[in-house]
């Protein structure tokens, strides 16, 4: 047997190649490697700028692979990638504040450009009010006035509503466009009306919505008119292996019973599973595979509502 030791330089060399090969393959494939980082982008700058967005350029990098991908460091701490046909990016930020960015290019072997130049701009202050809402009425009943307003708009991507009572703040419905006044006087007229503000301080607050006169129901010894059916309902399977849903919906709305008052059967597959309050609830799926939820309001008199249902799979 002929070992390793009484070959000559050449050949063990030759000996070691060929025991690596299959490993590591061919020493061409070796040297081909891209070792080669895409230039530099440059020239990174705000193209446009307002209180809420920022869209920022810059001129392309090359690449000898010809594919590579850019890399937008922001100083909240994120990095987006962006594909390489795209040299403009826009952002959502926050008013009367200050963020600074670099871009990079990265290529498919992993080689990074040098950074483009760092550059930091300070949004303006948003001094723009939302428009105004449109009120109108939903429904009524002895101590609650049920609402729902238009959309307003802004400059900005959040619009929050308040509901006022006779000229005092009641409900504040947040992004919603509907609410409920809980806590009013059988037989008596309220003033309503509503606001928008946007999100970010300090606030722009829109002009009052019309006035809207209501005059709550009076309490009746007779009542055979149903709730609203529950609204939106929706669910899912929190994949817990136990199969537990989580179930909500928007609450019902009854022409002489209180919210606070409805009752909710929830039924699993056409089956009674328990009767909730409130707006959601938690119940278990009994099988794999898609489940009917369905949940019914229930009034202080039992009329029932219409049903609203939802399918949701478990495993």
């Amino acid at each position: 047997m002929i070992t390793s030791t009484h070959l000559c330089p050449a050949a063990r060399i030759a000996m070691i190649l060929a025991l690596l090969l299959p490993v590591f393959g061919a020493t061409s494939a070796l040297a081909a490697r891209d070792r080669t980082p895409p230039t530099k982008p440059s020239n990174l700058r705000a193209a446009s700028l307002s209180a809420h967005n920022v869209t920022l350029a810059w001129n392309p990098s090359t690449d000898n692979s010809g594919t590579f991908s850019y890399k937008l460091w922001v100083s909240y701490g994120f990095t987006h990638t962006i594909p390489q046909t795209q040299t403009t990016f826009s952002l959502g930020l926050v008013p009367n504040n200050t963020y600074s960015f670099y871009v990079y290019a990265v290529d498919g072997s992993g080689n990074r450009s040098a950074q483009s130049n760092k550059l930091t701009v300070t949004t303006p202050r948003d001094t723009t009010a939302p428009t105004v809402p449109v009120v109108s009425l939903v429904a009524v009943n002895p101590t609650e006035i049920s609402l729902q307003w238009t959309a307003s708009t802004d400059d900005g991507p959040y619009v929050l509503y308040q509901v006022f009572v006779n000229g005092s703040p009641n409900v504040d419905a947040g992004q919603k466009r509907f609410a409920v006044v809980h806590g009013l006087n059988p037989g008596t007229s309220y003033q309503i009306t509503v606001k928008a503000r946007d999100l970010y301080l300090p606030q722009n607050v829109s002009a009052p919505s019309n006035v809207l006169t209501v005059t709550t129901a009076a309490v009746s010894a007779v009542d055979t008119e149903p709730p609203s059916a529950p609204g939106d309902l929706y669910g899912w399977d929190v994949g817990d292996g136990a199969r537990e849903i989580n179930l909500f919906w928007t609450a019902s709305f009854d022409n002489q019973t209180s919210q606070a008052s409805l009752a909710y059967e929830v039924y699993l597959n056409g089956v009674l599973d328990h009767i909730a309050s409130g707006d959601r609830t938690i119940l278990y799926a009994t099988s794999a595979g898609n489940n009917i939820y369905t949940v019914i309001a229930v009034d202080a008199v039992g009329n029932h509502s219409e049903p609203a249902s939802v399918t949701i799979f478990s495993q």
